[in-house]
């Protein structure tokens, strides 16, 4: 008997991570022991065509073993050959193996670690499917699922974590939009079908008689039981009797006949999704995220929208003109797009370059971030849009105008002439005006950003009502304004030029009261769209 095959021998005694996931650690490499049994007059066998074991002029049963520890994804090929010494002797050939360090016990190999010879793993990464278009969530909404998940009705944070907030009694969900939606909806519809075992719900007796029913873990010389309501019990270890382990969940049963079909996508939604973010950062590391203190702060007094108008805005981009990660202007087109569309009430459209004739007579607010450029036929639409009392932002490289830099500055205040404004790239501490009280600057006195400054534009600034400025040439330039021409408004933000400061909490802040106070609405029209997808320390948020 002859027999070629490869083993694929990665881990052996380990679950497979999650494509898109990490661990929290480094787990050791496992070094595998085979153990091969042959009954046969004559044995060979070799492994990998290097280690070569020959066992000869027996019948009875041979121990061989051979110690390795296997490379990720390069299987090892096995070459066994067997003689029997007459027809009437049985051929027999046996192999198991362990993990030594883990393991010793002997186990068997499963039929899926044997491979055929030519047989090659594949080295192409695995694709992560992306729930985010799944039939089974259209119309759900992500904040609206949000507000499900920490609400009392559904009560999932009393035990579980998602993004760093919420409860630590059940496990950590944060893995979830990695991982398919029917699994996902099995487990809120069947809570006990399968169980994580470091979350296996337990029924304490102590000596009192006392029987505590939930989710145990020790502390020292305390044991403290969670139940369904996330209420935790603690009591000494000393005074525990016995232990039974139950095969129901904690996680009550019910749930989704309770919150019905649209407000379980909501939360389904919520729970499979990542939050809008800017995918692509490039090679440089971003900044710190912000703390949730920090967020909170600049939000505090908020003021609950007395409008909740229909808007229509407009996100203007054009073709990426600078590396990876900067000017990213078709990238956030898509992500903010899918921001707005979580805002009640607002309907978001995009164009590129310049927004369509139907867009400049419907649209509340338009929001440009692109390579700008002005042009006579430019010119009149938007002196036509202010007029009727449209709103216009400009993100970053936006304020270019082109040939005609004096004619942009008389709409929007100050714009780049390629001919004499200057730039540059780096850590932007940005002193916002003392005593303003315009509304976008609300609890902003400085901030710290790394972007991209412009200055030496060419406009009037005494024409520009000035919230923030940077130094730059030893003095204060320019770096966030509003301006009201023609019977509309402008806002301006300098930096935009990293797709990171986009997803800070901060720049968000900014940048969303500068487009609602654009379209004539409450600043805080938006602040539930600061923090989806943002960069928040995760410690910070969890405290929240």
């Amino acid at each position: 008997l002859t027999l070629r095959t490869k083993l694929d021998l990665k881990d052996m005694l380990r679950p497979a991570v999650q494509p898109g996931a990490t661990l929290d650690y480094e787990p050791a490499k496992e070094n595998v022991s085979l153990t091969f049994q042959p009954r046969a007059a004559e044995c060979r066998i070799s492994v990998d065509s290097k280690s070569n074991y020959t066992s000869a002029g027996s019948t009875g049963d041979v121990t061989l073993k051979h110690t390795m520890t296997p490379a990720p994804d390069s299987p090892v090929s096995i070459e066994v050959n067997l003689r029997r010494k007459a027809a009437s002797n049985p051929l027999e050939f046996k192999i198991s193996f362990n993990t030594l360090e883990e393991d010793a016990r002997p186990r068997a190999l499963p039929l899926r670690r044997f491979l055929l010879p030519w047989a090659e793993l594949s080295t192409k990464p695995t694709e992560i499917a992306s729930n985010a278009d799944l039939p089974e969530l259209k119309g759900g909404n992500w904040l609206r699922g949000q507000k499900e998940f920490f609400g009392s009705q559904a009560g999932c944070s009393k035990c579980h974590t998602i993004r760093g907030q919420g409860g630590k009694i059940g496990p950590n969900l944060s893995n979830l939009p990695l991982r398919d939606y029917a699994s996902v909806l099995r487990d809120v519809t069947q809570p006990s079908f399968a169980i994580n075992p470091d979350y296996v719900s337990q029924k304490v007796l102590l000596d009192s008689g006392k029987v505590l029913t939930g989710i145990a873990r020790v502390e020292g010389d305390k044991l403290i039981v969670a139940d369904t309501e996330g209420k935790e019990t603690t009591v000494p270890r000393a005074e525990v009797e016995s232990f039974e382990h139950s095969p129901q969940s904690i996680m009550p049963e019910g749930l989704p006949k309770a919150l019905g079909e649209a407000r379980l996508r909501d939360l389904l939604t919520f729970l499979l999704v990542e939050p809008p973010h800017m995918p692509v950062y490039g090679d440089h590391a971003p900044p710190a995220p912000r703390t949730m203190a920090e967020v909170n702060a600049v939000l505090a007094g908020s003021k609950l929208a007395a409008s909740n108008r229909p808007l229509h805005i407009v996100l203007v981009a054009g073709p990426k003109d600078h590396g990876v990660g900067e000017h990213d202007y078709p990238a956030w087109k898509k992500v903010w797009q899918k921001l707005f569309e979580l805002a009640e009430n607002v309907r978001v459209t995009t164009a590129e370059n310049w927004p369509s004739a139907d867009d400049l007579k419907t649209a509340d607010a338009l929001v440009f971030f692109q390579h700008g450029d002005w042009t006579p036929q430019r010119a009149r639409d938007t002196d036509a849009f202010l007029a009727r009392g449209g709103g216009l932002t400009y993100i970053h490289y936006a304020v270019d105008g082109g040939k005609n830099a004096a004619g942009f500055a008389e709409r929007i205040g100050l714009a780049w002439d390629g001919a004499h404004s200057k730039f540059r790239h780096g850590e932007l501490d940005i002193q916002f005006v003392p005593g303003s009280k315009h509304p976008i600057a609300r609890n902003f006195s400085k901030v710290r950003f790394y972007d991209e400054s412009y200055w030496q534009s060419t406009g009037d600034p005494k024409r520009i009502d000035l919230l923030a400025t940077g130094v730059e040439d030893g003095k204060p330039q320019p770096l966030f304004w509003t301006r009201e021409h023609g019977g509309g408004r402008v806002f301006v933000s300098i930096p935009g030029h990293f797709a990171w400061t986009f997803d800070d909490p901060l720049f968000r802040t900014l940048l969303l009261r500068g487009i609602a106070w654009t379209a004539k609405e409450p600043v805080d029209r938006f602040n539930d769209l600061v923090l989806p997808g943002a960069r928040v320390a995760e410690e910070a948020s969890a405290a929240k």
